[in-house]
């Protein structure tokens, strides 16, 4: 066998499906730098890799904030959007330096607290048109957000709120030291700050969850996780669109769909598994790395963007995981028979 099951029983349908995505998924990842390093995927939100590994506030907040666009659009659009914008549309939004100037130097009174602003700030998108009632006419960095990221105006308000929250007494080091020195578990500690950053608006837990283990697991990016091994986030879990639509098929039906039951399921099966048979450098058990397998594979669009040979097929490759092939057999119909 290329794999252990840790209770040493048979292989059943799912884990089988698991396996053959995780056997896909390592004999195929990237070997370079992480997207949200590289210029020719994000253009000027590429954050530089020297900067990462040290772990700098520049560096994690422009990370916060290019990661934290990815959301309820496919990611092959927001990249686009991102190579799209000068450097100077990514400063207002993803530079920690502009960004605080900016906060400091306006008069707007719903700048002086994350309370007041988060509550008190009122910019919003109507068309193209882009204000608000608190200060009318008046140019801003929230208004000028806005604009740059082409959704509704709640979200011009993220870069603020976080570094209001996070950013502005002391920076994320001086977070990351409070919640060493109240958390013993690197592990607990990942979860803890997942728990922080989903608390800056329009984040949430995805989002939160998917920038700590890009912080916290070496194996998704080695050499660039500067807050491991104080941090792990090995066993924290994304579930984003393509995952949830993964774990529905391959459970029993009228399994929970929430976060947490589909989150659970995942650890579940990360812990059948030991993850070294595919590379002698792999942790044995790191659920954020069977999620990652799963949602690289289920990713039609990424997949076909990036010329997958699979794209253009019309029956599974020796490779595949029939019941999740976004291309020979699109998971929604498998999702949908699985519900019936």
């Amino acid at each position: 066998m290329p794999w252990r099951l840790a209770d040493g029983g048979g292989v059943k349908p799912a884990e089988s499906s698991v396996i053959a995505t995780l056997r896909w998924y390592f004999a195929r990842r990237h070997r370079g730098v992480p997207f949200y390093c590289d210029v020719a995927q994000v253009g000027a939100f590429a954050v530089a890799p020297d900067e990462l590994a040290e772990g700098t506030d520049a560096a994690i907040f422009r990370l916060f904030v290019t990661l934290s666009m990815y959301q309820a659009l496919r990611d092959v659009t927001i990249m686009r959007q991102q190579q799209s914008l000068p450097r100077r549309s990514m400063r207002v939004v993803a530079d920690a330096a502009t960004v605080k100037r900016l906060i400091s130097q306006h008069p707007c009174p719903t700048l002086g607290s994350v309370e007041a602003f988060e509550h008190g700030c009122d910019v919003a998108k109507d068309g193209e048109d882009v204000d608000c009632g608190t200060c009318p006419d008046v140019a801003c960095h929230v208004k000028d957000a806005t604009r740059v990221f082409k959704r509704m105006g709640d979200m011009g308000k993220l870069p603020t709120s976080a570094w209001l929250r996070l950013w502005r007494n002391g920076g994320v080091q001086t977070l990351l030291k409070e919640v060493c020195r109240e958390e013993p578990s690197p592990t607990s500690r990942a979860t803890l700050l997942v728990e922080r950053f989903a608390a800056v608006h329009r984040v949430g837990r995805k989002l939160a969850t998917m920038f700590v283990s890009a912080l916290s697991t070496p194996a998704l990016a080695p050499g660039l996780t500067p807050w491991f091994p104080e941090v792990d986030g090995n066993e924290l879990v994304v579930v984003d669109t393509n995952v949830a639509r993964a774990v529905d098929a391959l459970r029993a039906p009228g399994a929970a769909k929430t976060y947490d039951a589909r989150e659970r399921w995942v650890r579940e099966q990360a812990a059948k598994l030991d993850l070294r048979v595919f590379g002698p450098n792999l942790p044995a058990y790191s659920p954020r790395l069977v999620q990652e397998a799963l949602y690289v594979f289920c990713s039609k669009s990424n997949r076909a963007a990036r010329g997958d040979d699979c794209s253009s097929r019309s029956s599974p490759c020796a490779a595949c995981a029939p019941a999740l092939c976004p291309f020979t057999r699109p998971i929604e119909k498998q999702t949908r028979e699985a519900s019936a």
